[in-house]
């Protein structure tokens, strides 16, 4: 035993050691889930700057660092913040000023929603909606315009269905577009019932009214994207990759985020239009610390639930009928030769089988062979299995939303038949094929959540627990495979792991705090799992 006079000497120079570091801020008392190679758990952190300093056990990191800020996280799980690879954060916040349809059991039902939001917001201007899904109604038909004309004789009414894939407007909207009942439009339909234009539009003939989406004012955009930041901190996304934005809305973005308003980090993909390939031809991709721009995104085909999706025999229930192709052959290959030549990646929209193997085979005349281009494949619903293993062959990220299984589980064995529906929704096995899946939600078509992400990847289950036992177990990912999908391999997806996706010393304090380890729960608990807290930069944001 040394002496006590000894001890005493030693004891200034322990003091002297103690939180003899800074940080702006300290989680402790947590179950970190590191999500780096080896899987590592810790259980206290120290930040600076926004970056991670430090991950270890509970009494060394306290010992060790003096904060602004402590983060007592009570034993919950803390994992790296939740990031959406595919989702319309913009639409969103603007759906969320228009009529919401969601959830209507009936055409009639969507007459009274829009009448009553009509009388709250009187104008002349355009009346839009957003959520209707023919698919919850009793009946499954698809609705008539002849209503919505009597309610609205003059005013223009423009009402999409929830995947945006259609949308039926009144007879005073096609006036306003100067839309010919009897025209033609590639990629698109114009329904008609006993050769009367019912005012039901798919895909393409969708985009005539595009203009009327783009004249959102500044203004309105400010308050959506403000509105859509809100609501994805309190569910725990941290960064969201948009499917799909102009030049202007990609300015505004990058001028709220310089204003300190915006937080939320954004991976943009340029919407497939001249315009925007001809600005970032000239000016480059941006690569802000919240604002990645350097993808193009690409529209295949449409969505099954509207049956736009392209399929290599038809419809199991509308013979003849085997969807749509939205643009040709050679404007994808156009436009993957324009992403080669300026390092852009291409994420393109692929819902059915023939539309997979067609950009598949697009993607691999111009990739030829594996790279680093991290091209994406989004959606992948449908994926014949003689196609799936040229994901690896070309080095393509399967871009998934597995909560896409999940809502179209009752009805889409009827769109498919036996055979394609045992392989459609494989994320198991695009997983096995890649090594990798991102995952992401597609909100405002699905809901914003990504625990239920987690649910529908992990149980196959909606939130309310159908089916019983899942939707096609078989594909179901592993725990850990599904928080990577959200995490670290979207990252990946969006060339972004250098600096997020996992906790590590030197990168970015993007935290998540869950109540409950999402590794060990059964499907009950999963439901229950709910977001407590959200940092960006180590900056807590909800």
């Amino acid at each position: 035993m040394k002496p006590l006079h000894a001890l005493l000497l030693l004891a200034p120079l322990a003091a002297g050691c103690f939180q003899n570091k800074e940080a702006d801020l300290v989680v402790h008392n947590a179950v970190i889930h590191s999500m780096d190679e080896a899987g590592t758990v810790y259980q206290a952190m120290a930040v600076k700057d926004g970056r991670i300093l430090e991950l270890g056990p509970e009494r060394e990191i306290l010992n060790r660092y003096r904060a602004k800020e402590r983060h007592d996280a009570a034993g919950r799980s803390v994992y790296p913040g939740f990031i959406d690879g595919h989702c319309h954060f913009l639409g969103y916040g603007l759906n969320k000023q228009k009529v919401d349809l969601t959830g209507t059991h009936s055409w009639r039902e969507v007459l009274e929603r829009t009448t009553a939001f009509a009388r709250t917001h009187p104008g002349p201007g355009w009346l839009l909606g957003r959520g209707w899904d023919q698919n919850q109604w009793a009946d499954a038909e698809w609705p008539d315009n002849r209503a919505l004309d009597s309610l609205f004789p003059e005013r223009p009414v423009l009402l999409q269905r929830v995947d945006g894939h259609a949308a039926v407007v009144n007879s005073a909207a096609m006036r306003a577009v100067g839309l010919d009942t009897e025209a033609e439009v590639e990629g698109g339909l114009l329904m008609k019932r006993d050769g009367r234009p019912t005012g039901l539009l798919v895909d393409n003939a969708v985009n005539v009214f595009q203009r009327v989406f783009d004249e959102a004012d500044e203004a309105t955009k400010r308050k959506a994207l403000l509105d859509a930041q809100a609501d994805c901190f309190a569910a725990g996304l941290t960064m969201v990759c948009d499917a799909g934005l102009d030049t202007g809305t990609i300015a505004l973005i990058r001028r709220m985020q310089q204003e300190g308003v915006l937080k939320m980090r954004v991976y943009a993909m340029v919407a497939d239009a001249p315009g925007n390939l001809d600005h970032f031809a000239h000016h480059g991709a941006i690569d802000d610390e919240r604002l990645k721009v350097n993808s193009v995104k690409v529209y295949a085909d449409g969505a099954l639930g509207s049956r736009g999706a392209l399929l290599k025999a038809p419809y199991s229930d509308q013979p003849g009928h085997r969807g749509l192709q939205l643009a040709t052959r050679a404007h994808f290959a156009e436009v993957a030769a324009w992403c080669m030549a300026h390092g852009f990646q291409m994420n393109t929209h692929c819902i059915g089988d023939s539309a997979n193997k067609l950009l598949l085979d697009v993607y691999g005349e111009v990739l030829h062979g594996t790279n680093d281009r991290r091209w994406r494949i989004e959606h992948a619903q449908v994926v014949s299995p003689a196609d799936r293993p040229l994901f690896a062959r070309y080095s393509i990220i399967p871009s998934v939303q597995p909560t896409h299984a999940t809502s179209d589980g009752p009805w889409a064995g009827e769109r498919l038949g036996p055979e394609r529906i045992a392989h459609a929704y494989a994320y198991e096995d695009l997983r096995r094929s890649m090594g990798l899946v991102a995952l992401g939600t597609d909100f405002p078509v699905e809901g914003i959540d990504p625990l239920q992400t987690f649910r529908s990847a992990v149980f196959r289950q909606t939130r309310d627990g159908w089916p019983e036992g899942g939707y096609q177990p078989a594909n179901a990912l592993s725990p850990a495979d599904a928080l990577r999908g959200m995490t670290i391999w979207n990252a990946l997806a969006s060339f972004t792991e250098d600096e997020l996706g996992s906790l590590e010393p030197g990168k970015r304090a993007d935290l998540t705090v869950v109540d409950r380890d999402l590794e060990k729960v059964d499907a009950a608990g999963a439901r229950r799992a709910r977001v407590v807290a959200t940092f960006v930069n180590g900056e807590r944001v909800h």
